[in-house]
């Protein structure tokens, strides 16, 4: 009867430590998920904050060759976007005075990316070739 007794006592004990070692883990998975819904709407909220820098600069950038600081006429560029934003065309009429004009435009932050940065050390170390191709086709007779 006592060792009964004893064996109910310590399943009682057991069950009383699991429940509390339960609660611990409910509360602690409770707090878990508060802390992730709020790390999720600081996420959010620097999300839409990044998009809308990103969608400023891709506006914007439509309307630099209209400054004042742009290198090349904004009747002589012709916009890329993607990997540079211009390539402009000075003194075209001239054989000595012809220049090409890569131009990037950059917003707030913003830096090059690694493409851009591999563009512009080729250009600055002059890896800048031309290259004709003709396609045969529609000869009128």
């Amino acid at each position: 009867m006592v060792l009964i007794s004893l064996a109910l006592a310590g399943l009682v004990i057991l069950c009383i430590y699991l429940y509390r070692k339960t609660l611990a883990i409910q509360s602690k998975l409770s707090q878990t998920e508060v802390e992730f819904e709020k790390e999720r709407s600081d996420i959010r909220v620097d999300a839409k904050k990044r998009s809308g820098a990103v969608q400023w600069g891709k506006t914007i950038e439509h309307f630099v060759p209209f400054m004042s600081e742009f290198p090349v006429p904004p009747e002589d560029v012709t916009f890329l976007g993607m990997p540079i934003d211009y390539v402009g065309f000075s003194n075209t009429a001239s054989k000595s005075k012809c220049s090409v004009h890569f131009v990037e435009v950059k917003s707030g932050n913003a830096f090059l990316m690694g493409k851009q940065k591999n563009i512009k050390t080729a250009i600055q170390e002059g890896r800048v070739y031309w290259h004709e191709i003709s396609v045969g086709g529609n000869n009128v007779k």
